[in-house]
């Protein structure tokens, strides 16, 4: 009889024993991965807030050739306005993949200007001033009072007034005029004279226009 009251006591204890064990192991079980789990996504070339770091990634796009990396940093709305000066005035482009856009001179890729913009560290601080007088490749002056790779506001660059000049129509002046106030960095190579001007959209950094042009050459 005593052996029959303690049963259902024995019974209870071990379906707690039980329990907690159960309970102790789910706790601890770490979750399987899958392989898409744990596979990298590259992040967009220029999908960060630090201007620096895109325009770091800009570049080795540049020299890379690498056409998608450089089609990231073209606005889908917006595109790429190019600017050149095959004579005595300027030509603008809109490109919304660089792979489409080729040079006036000789139709070569955007990616030769790679050749000419071979290292830029960026200062930050206001465009120097340039003179025509001052020019002189040959003696390695390159019209500007300071040499470098120069970061600042795009306000200068907005009152160029290229487009003007550039033979465009009425909307894609329109065009152009919507885009510019959207240009928040501009970058000047002063060793090649070449300027590219950025803009934060979308959470991330975008070229939205690229002058290539020789001073003093028209």
């Amino acid at each position: 009889m005593q052996t029959l009251r303690l049963l259902p006591a024995l019974f209870l204890m071990l379906l707690f024993a039980c329990s907690t064990e159960q309970s102790t192991s789910t706790a601890d079980r770490k979750p399987e991965t899958t392989a898409s789990d744990s596979a990298l996504v590259k992040p967009q070339a220029s999908a960060t807030t630090d201007f620096n770091a895109a325009f770091a990634r800009f570049f080795e796009d540049l020299h890379n050739a690498d056409t998608a990396g450089i089609n990231q940093f073209i606005h889908p709305m917006h595109g790429l306005w190019i600017i050149e000066q095959p004579g005595a005035m300027p030509k603008m482009t809109q490109v919304f993949a660089i792979q489409k856009f080729g040079r006036e001179y000789q139709n070569r890729s955007f990616f030769t200007i790679a050749q000419e913009v071979q290292q830029c560290d960026l200062i930050e601080e206001a465009f120097p001033s340039f003179d025509c007088a001052d020019m002189n490749y040959d003696a390695g002056k390159t019209g500007y009072s300071e040499d470098g790779c120069f970061v600042w506001d795009a306000e200068k660059f907005k009152k160029s007034g290229y487009w003007n000049y550039a033979s465009l129509s009425p909307d894609q002046i329109h065009l152009v005029k919507t885009t510019l106030p959207l240009v928040q960095k501009s970058v000047l190579h002063t060793q090649s004279s070449f300027e590219f001007h950025f803009g934060y959209l979308d959470g991330q950094w975008h070229l939205l226009f690229a002058k290539i042009i020789y001073p003093c050459s028209a």
